[in-house]
């Protein structure tokens, strides 16, 4: 194994690790993904949820409401997009640690988004994130 300017060649055991950590972002965003399954056709779409809000207004109805509110504004896509950005930025200042970190919830919040309604921003936010899991070694 050849280690060039502190990293080891391409197949060494640096190269897999980067690789292990983007598997692991992606089952994030996938366990993230199926959480969003459930809120969604739990909580959100079922037509007897919203005619209890009409009829009686339990306590978690302003919860719902909001929650649709964000859906509909592209929320959890712009979040996850801000989030990967500001993964990248700290990865490019040498924030290594950091950077997986946020990168991490950058793909926790893009699998949210990508079954809630956000798919335009959600999954570039999800590629950006897996780069920057990738790159952060």
């Amino acid at each position: 194994m050849a280690v060039v300017q502190g990293e080891t060649a391409r197949g060494g055991v640096a190269a897999l690790w980067g690789d292990a950590r983007a598997v692991g972002g992606l089952l994030v965003c996938a366990l993230s993904f199926v959480a969003g399954y459930v809120i969604r056709y739990r909580f959100v779409e079922p037509e007897a949820m919203g005619a209890a809000c009409e009829r009686g207004n339990p306590w978690w109805c302003p919860v719902r409401t909001g929650f649709i509110m964000f859906t509909e504004w592209g929320g959890f896509g712009w979040l996850a997009l801000l989030v990967a950005v500001i993964a990248v930025a700290v990865l490019a200042r040498g924030g290594v640690k950091a950077a997986r970190w946020i990168a991490l919830c950058a793909m926790i919040t893009a699998g949210l988004g990508m079954i809630l309604y956000n798919n335009t921003m959600s999954v570039p936010a999800a590629i950006l994130a897996l780069i920057c899991l990738i790159r952060a070694r």
